[in-house]
């Protein structure tokens, strides 16, 4: 048998099943063959596709520390609206102390995992043991916010706010395992702890902003990791005990009177005059219909449901009515009737977000907010924290479609109101804030106001008609 055949089988064929197959040599084929196309490589992500769950890639590095020093749960990005963006967030819920012992963070906050750090490690090797050496221990700390897409101070127009980056927190007060309360603002609270704290934060954060830095913070504390320049820091927060707090007190005092006193040259001089009474319908008057309603009045006093009672508004249907409002400062004091009955005096302004009025009347004074932005159901009932100063306490905010009204029960509060320039209105969604400069003399001409018409309204004899001045 020749080199060219095995058993039969010419050589370049095998025989498989009974069948000849020739074989093509390997060379051949790659000259008789066009090459098979390698698949192309998957492109990129269209821009402004959405990033892939952080989640899916597991925890970070730094939550993978933070799990040692916080119970937190990490949350997804943070992307929008506009410059509102974080990534790598989480939910701290409490900080661990030595001991695995939880100090709660009520109610939790969202931040970027290395501010989460940064405030974990704060409390636990600063602010716990500070406490602990004055023979108690930290409970919970009271925060007022974390992340909220807003800018600065919610000023329109302003920068983005770090918190609008999960980049900050407020914090308003250390609750302690004996059951007392260390606001970071209470002038009664100690001093020396305060001010380790106020030393501890400025040395860990890049932005502490408290009692003294403007008036959006006289009742928490802020702190945030923005970066600056040259590592620049902000650390302004007044540590004041009674008897300085008293002297700004009046300090402050003297300034709204002089601002009170200015206004009174401008509409004619002496005191700032209370808004007059209603004058009552006239009894000589031959027509014997009843007089016509006095739109603006009626509107500004119902008592059933709460009215937005914006300064401006307030001023044109007083001014429709024929009455004046007077104006102290950034409020306008105007009295409010239903039908021909005084029903209380009230003190308005606006902000560019927000309508506020305190109404003083038989029933006490009541804080009216309204917003047309908002769409609420009309007659619930919402938990809410008010907060002026170091006074805190829960009330209850009952609804209208685009307003709330907040009875003012607690007198300590309503008495601060004179003193605080913020009165924070915290709800679960978010914190209002309705500036108080000017309040000192607003709510001496609110009350001077009630007082007057109050007594004025009372008929001594009921058979001989009421005078018509007003």
């Amino acid at each position: 048998m020749s080199g060219s055949a095995r058993g039969g089988v010419p050589a370049g064929f095998v025989c498989l099943g009974g069948l000849l197959i020739g074989l093509v040599p390997a060379a051949a084929l790659a000259k008789a063959a066009p090459s098979v196309p390698i698949p192309l490589e998957r492109p990129a992500d269209a821009p402004g596709a959405a990033p892939p769950p952080e989640a899916a890639a597991g925890p970070s590095p730094c939550q993978l520390k933070l799990a040692a020093r916080a119970d937190f749960e990490p949350l997804p990005p943070i992307t929008g609206p506009g410059q509102c963006q974080a990534t790598d967030v989480v939910q701290v819920n409490a900080v661990l102390l030595p001991g695995k012992r939880k100090v709660t963070i009520s109610p939790p906050a969202t931040l970027r995992c290395p501010m989460a750090e940064a405030v974990s490690k704060w409390i636990a090797e600063d602010v716990a043991p500070a406490i602990a050496a004055t023979g108690t221990s930290l409970r919970d700390v009271e925060t007022v916010g974390s992340f909220d897409c807003r800018t600065r101070d919610s000023i329109p127009g302003a920068k983005i706010s770090e918190h609008g980056r999960a980049d900050a927190l407020d914090l308003r007060a250390f609750k302690l395992a004996n059951g007392a309360v260390i606001a970071l603002n209470d002038p009664s609270a100690s001093k020396p702890l305060r001010e380790s704290f106020r030393a501890s934060a400025c040395a860990r954060f890049s932005t502490v902003l408290g009692n003294g830095a403007d008036a959006y913070h006289n009742t928490h504390v802020h702190i945030d990791m923005i970066e600056r320049s040259n590592n620049y820091k902000i650390c302004e927060w007044d540590i004041l005990d009674p008897a300085e707090t008293a002297v700004l007190a009046k300090e402050n005092a003297a300034k709204e009177n002089a601002a009170a006193r200015q206004v009174s040259l401008k509409i004619g001089g002496g005191a700032v005059p209370l808004p007059p009474q209603r004058p009552l319908p006239n009894a000589d008057a031959e027509s014997t219909s009843p007089p016509s309603p006095q739109r603006g009045d009626a509107d500004v006093a119902q008592s059933s449901a709460p009215l937005s009672l914006a300064a401006a508004s307030v001023a044109s249907n007083a001014s429709s009515a024929g009455q004046e409002t007077v104006t102290v400062g950034p409020w306008s004091i105007a009295t409010a009737y239903e039908g021909d009955k005084f029903v209380g005096c009230s003190m308005s302004r606006s902000t560019s977000d927000l309508d506020a009025s305190f109404r003083q009347s038989q029933d006490g004074l009541a804080l009216i907010l309204a917003s047309p932005k908002w769409k609420l159901q009309d007659g619930s009932v919402y938990p809410v924290r008010l907060v002026a100063g170091y006074r805190s306490v829960a009330a209850q905010a009952t609804a209208a479609p685009e307003s709330v009204t907040i009875p003012m029960e607690d007198r300590s509060l309503a008495e601060r109101l004179r003193a605080a320039n913020v009165l924070e209105v915290i709800g679960k969604g978010a914190t209002l804030r309705v500036p108080l400069d000017g309040s000192t003399v607003a709510f001496e001409r609110l009350q001077a106001c009630f007082n007057k018409n109050s007594r004025n309204s009372v008929e001594t004899n009921p058979f001989v008609a009421p005078s018509r001045k007003p």
